[in-house]
């Protein structure tokens, strides 16, 4: 059984007196913030906290004192989780970076709503959820890949300099000056973080765009190799094929395949240049 997801409007400094469920409950702030109180001790919630409280745990709310807290919540039995309920009461903190805070708003919406097919909907969104908080790991919030300054200001000069296409062909020689060393210290570096030496690794970088745009665009090849900065056709397919054993034209005629950011340390540099 599911029931229906709803709001909870509380005065600032409600509390809601210790308490035993017997079936499961999620709970998510909206506004405001929250202390979740246990034998244990009490843990704070705040907009971006999921908290799935099991059954047979005792357990209160104190609302925050300085403002009117909101809170989202639905009741479900233990048939719903995907394995056994956790025995304590279980926080897991909500990202930009992953689906729960989506899925909770969605959950609300359904709950107030009911669109057609509204209560499977509930079940079927309540059990992804469930998985994905459950199951981990859950990406962390910001940049925690953050590269040591020397590299950070290499990264962010690409960043600048490929803030829109065409890719503007950037120099070794930029990317030390931007981060104020040697060529060759430049280079120890980037083999340390990312596995290859400096141009290799923005080679490769510039050639996953090509990737893209062979596989999801109908650019011609020609303007492909423009747009990744490449001097022109014949430039892109000898570099593309030494990296990919095959031409351009063939990797798009084959839907694509194996890519640059297989590897691991292409793959680093790609997000930290291009995810927000």
């Amino acid at each position: 059984m599911i029931g229906r997801p709803a709001i909870a409007d509380y005065p600032a400094g409600a509390v809601l007196p210790t308490r035993v469920i017997d079936d499961l409950e999620l709970v998510w702030m909206v506004r405001g913030r929250a202390r979740l109180q246990t034998d244990a001790g009490h843990r704070s919630l705040g907009p971006s906290d999921l908290a799935l409280i099991p059954p047979g745990v005792a357990h209160g709310f104190a609302w925050d004192e300085s403002r009117p807290s909101r809170h989202g919540y639905v009741h479900f039995d233990l048939a719903v989780l995907p394995g056994p309920p956790p025995a304590a009461p279980l926080v897991v903190p909500m990202t930009d970076r992953d689906p729960l805070a989506g899925a909770a708003a969605y959950l609300l919406w359904l709950g107030r709503d009911e669109p057609g097919g509204w209560k499977g909907r509930v079940a079927d969104t309540l059990r992804f959820l469930l998985d994905v908080m459950l199951a981990g790991p859950l990406p962390p919030t910001g940049a925690p890949d953050e590269p040591p300054p020397v590299l950070a200001a290499a990264v962010d000069h690409l960043r600048r300099a490929w803030a829109q296409m065409p890719l503007d062909r950037v120099a070794v020689g930029d990317l030390a000056r931007a981060g104020h060393v040697s060529r060759g210290h430049l280079g120890r570096l980037f083999r340390l973080a990312f596995g290859l030496a400096p141009a290799a690794a923005v080679e490769r970088v510039r050639c996953s765009r090509a990737e893209t745009l062979l596989t999801r665009t109908d650019l011609p090849v020609e303007a492909v190799a423009l747009q990744c900065g490449f001097a022109d056709l014949s430039h892109l397919s000898h570099r593309f094929s030494a990296l990919h054993g095959v031409s351009p034209r063939a990797y798009r005629a084959t839907g694509g395949g194996p890519s640059v950011l297989d590897d691991a340390g292409v793959r680093r540099l790609a997000r930290l240049i291009w995810e927000p």
